[in-house]
């Protein structure tokens, strides 16, 4: 892995209203008379190549980090040395957050392409959030919504089916690109295969497999990482639990169903 460089402060690509991500950003939306507080509060604009690490498992926690542009990945590794994929961060996520409670990192953050991130102490953040009600209440919100990510994905991986979890993934990176202003049914995969397995338990095979079956029967288009969701309903109808018969697209025959979710999409026990 490289050395993460550092793009100049000064440099007037990284003010905060040059910012695709700004909109999503962990100060979007709160008090305007703090937005050069918030310029002063980052400590640097960390820039990453492919398979960087900007910080690793045990790591000291002393700074989160907002994703300006490209896309990073964490990981997990157990006791007996099995890693997972924690997470996937799109431009305008945090990453970081989980190093809060026992001041050490517990999971490394890879870049899965060209990516750059905003750093910010998180000393000085808690101290700007005590003059900045708006800044306060984002943080224990991002707090609260990777506790909840993390369990739905833990009943996802322990009580849904193959077809759910890849059609819940691929329906929540569909929403999350809408958010940040992209086109939510075309999209690129900067995962691998392999990483998308990982990331929902099951194996590369599984993925490919099911992938193919997406195509074949018209739910998504697909060249190499170029992905295309054409039926959304019926995708919608696998995340849920529902068995759809794929000789009869048009019945959508539904055969069980239940309520447990996967980010934004729901999967079956």
């Amino acid at each position: 892995m490289n050395m993460v460089s550092t793009i100049a402060r000064a440099d007037s690509r990284t003010r905060c209203n040059a910012c695709t991500a700004r909109h999503q950003c962990l100060f979007a939306g709160v008090e305007t008379q703090h937005a050069e507080s918030f310029n002063e509060a980052r400590e640097a604009v960390r820039l990453l190549h492919k398979r960087d690490a900007l910080f690793e498992s045990g790591d000291e926690f002393d700074a989160i980090y907002v994703v300006r542009s490209g896309t990073l990945k964490t990981t997990y590794t157990n006791e007996d040395g099995v890693e997972h994929i924690t997470g996937f961060h799109l431009p305008g996520n945090i990453i970081g957050l989980d190093g809060f409670a026992d001041k050490r990192y517990t999971t490394t953050a890879v870049a899965l392409e060209t990516s750059s991130v905003c750093e910010y102490r998180f000393e000085d953040l808690i101290a700007l959030s005590t003059r900045s009600p708006g800044l306060q209440a984002r943080l224990w919100h991002q707090v609260s919504r990777e506790i909840s990510n993390r369990e739905k994905l833990a009943l996802a991986l322990g009580h849904s089916h193959a077809d759910a979890r890849v059609a819940g993934f691929l329906l929540d990176t569909a929403s999350r690109y809408r958010k940040i202003g992209y086109s939510g049914n075309t999209f690129r995969l900067p995962m691998t295969r392999q990483d998308i397995a990982c990331h929902l338990g099951l194996t590369v095979e599984t993925v490919c497999r099911v992938l193919t079956r997406f195509q074949e029967t018209g739910l998504i288009t697909r060249e190499q990482r170029e992905i295309k969701l054409v039926d959304t309903d019926t995708l919608e109808s696998l995340s849920l639990g529902h068995k759809v018969d794929e000789t009869a697209r048009t019945g959508k025959r539904v055969q069980r169903s239940t309520n447990f979710s996967y980010g934004n999409a729901k999967v079956a026990a």
